[in-house]
């Protein structure tokens, strides 16, 4: 048996078939209609979020900066490093002198590294300027002058590259 709506719709000609056809070119236009919008999303580097705003697939390029920080200064006193006035960086303990540590971090320009020697503040190193790849900072603490307790501070960086590379800093001071 027949739905009575079929029977009808087979008896007016065939109109039935031009109804499908119609809701077919509808759901065809739709389609057509999202995936033209998603490629222009694409081309512009936007997605639609779950809440139906656009969003995008750019985000700011995050290099690895690594820090190795070597303490040349002499003493017997050994050295805390803190990033900013309260991120100790160096949570193992102080640095004696005469050690090199990694410290992974995140870094950006104006950060500032504070030295100290139990609570005395021996010296403050300011990062102006960090390079656009990846790449490690070299930075030496060591004695200003020989008439002081003043440090001074050297500073490399080394390139993300595959061949050896080697940077001499003469911290003698007599």
């Amino acid at each position: 048996l027949e739905h009575p709506r079929i029977r009808a719709l087979k008896q007016s000609g065939g109109h039935w078939r031009s109804k499908s056809n119609t809701m077919f070119a509808f759901f065809g236009f739709v389609l057509s209609s999202c995936t033209v919008l998603t490629e222009s999303l694409r081309h512009t580097g936007q997605h639609i979020n779950h809440d139906g705003r656009a969003g995008t697939f750019v985000k700011a390029l995050e290099f690895k900066h690594r820090l190795r920080i070597c303490n040349a200064y002499p003493g017997t006193a050994a050295i805390d490093i803190y990033k900013g006035k309260g991120d100790r960086l160096n949570g193992d303990g102080p640095m004696p002198y005469k050690s090199c540590n990694d410290f992974v971090t995140p870094l950006k320009a104006g950060d500032k590294l504070e030295f100290k020697i139990g609570d005395a503040n021996a010296g403050t190193f300011s990062i102006s300027d960090l390079p656009n790849n990846d790449a490690v900072l070299f930075l030496v603490i060591h004695r200003h002058d020989t008439l002081s307790t003043a440090v001074a501070f050297e500073s490399h960086v080394f390139a993300n590259l595959l061949n050896a590379q080697v940077a001499i800093i003469d911290t003698y001071k007599g």
